[in-house]
């Protein structure tokens, strides 16, 4: 029993360093994901006002700490303001191939205002035997996305989402555009690749502090 124990585990062993060498996961851990919250109300005990954010915090101690997801209550209440999203990935009957099934949430979600363009991008990696390429599907003004994606090794899921919104106005009798652009990274794991990070002037942008924050389990 004992013999057949440690074979079990020598076995798991294998498989785990396996995973870990192929192309999906050798660079998967460039950020990890952390949950983290801080409490406007002055009450001791009372939460009622606050807010939830995801950060990407890196593994390289020399970069900087980002801002990803983020949820704000107000009197107990998910505000509109938030911006984050739910993700699940299913197996399909084809090989290699998976289905992210994708809900964005946002301000402008649902928007009825007229003069607003709402434009989304989803960007994803496919994960080959030894290769990886980008892909990007585009949606207008929509907030659930079906994405299929390729990976030889496991379900991991890398991505990002863009969210562009514009407005014609006028302004002292010149026509103007108001333009926001959004951007979060997207991953099913607690981990994730600086692919679609590094040199991105909207993830620079998002450079973050932990000071006054705790950690949300």
């Amino acid at each position: 029993m004992k013999n057949v124990l440690l074979l079990f585990l020598s076995a798991c062993l294998i498989a785990c360093t396996k995973e870990k060498d192929t192309i999906a996961e050798r660079y998967s851990d460039d950020y990890r994901t952390q949950w983290v919250g801080h409490i406007y109300d002055s009450v001791e005990g009372v939460r009622e006002n606050y807010e939830l954010l995801e950060l990407l915090i890196p593994k390289d101690k020399n970069k900087d700490t980002l801002l990803n997801q983020s949820k704000f209550y107000v009197n107990g209440k998910l505000s509109k303001s938030s911006m984050y999203y739910d993700l699940e990935v299913s197996a399909t009957d084809k090989k290699h191939f998976y289905k992210a099934f994708i809900q964005f949430h946002s301000e402008y979600s649902n928007l009825q205002t007229s003069g607003y363009k709402r434009d989304i991008e989803v960007s994803f990696l496919n994960y080959y035997q030894d290769s990886i390429s980008s892909d990007v599907k585009y949606f207008r003004d929509e907030d659930i996305f079906e994405v299929g994606f390729i990976n030889y090794h496991n379900d991991r899921f890398t991505g990002h989402i863009t969210e562009y919104v514009d407005k014609d106005t006028i302004i002292d009798n010149n026509k103007n555009i108001i333009a926001r652009i959004g951007k979060i990274a997207v991953t099913n794991k607690t981990t994730t690749s600086s692919f679609f990070i590094v040199n991105d002037s909207i993830f620079d942008q998002q450079k973050f502090s932990l000071k006054g924050m705790y950690k949300a389990e």
